[in-house]
């Protein structure tokens, strides 16, 4: 189980399943699950909505009702919170890649 701790001290779960990129795509105006395939290209902002929907299913997940926007995440997230993010995200959507790395 993945959590992140943002900077006012909060901590939740964090799953970026189906339904966490499907709210975060809906919420973003996009319909192409492609663009998350290049982490590089997301913008900032995209980062604040990723999380933010990946703190909603988390939470949901754990039987919570925990609805940040990509603003309130965004203002309560530095360097590195995002920089966690960013690990927990590369891990939950390449899971495979994930395990290969521990084994070794």
């Amino acid at each position: 189980m993945d959590q992140i701790t943002l900077n006012d001290g909060r901590t939740f779960r964090v799953e970026l399943n189906w339904n966490a990129i499907v709210a975060f795509l809906e919420s973003s105006g996009r319909d192409d699950v492609r663009e998350l395939a290049n982490l590089s290209a997301l913008r900032p902002s995209d980062l604040a909505g990723l999380l933010a929907a990946g703190i909603h299913e988390g939470e949901r997940l754990e039987g919570n009702d925990v609805r940040l926007t990509a603003e309130e995440v965004g203002v309560a997230s530095d360097f590195g919170v995002m920089g966690a993010f960013i690990q927990i995200f590369t891990r939950q959507m390449n899971p495979k890649g994930a395990a290969e790395t521990k084994k070794e």
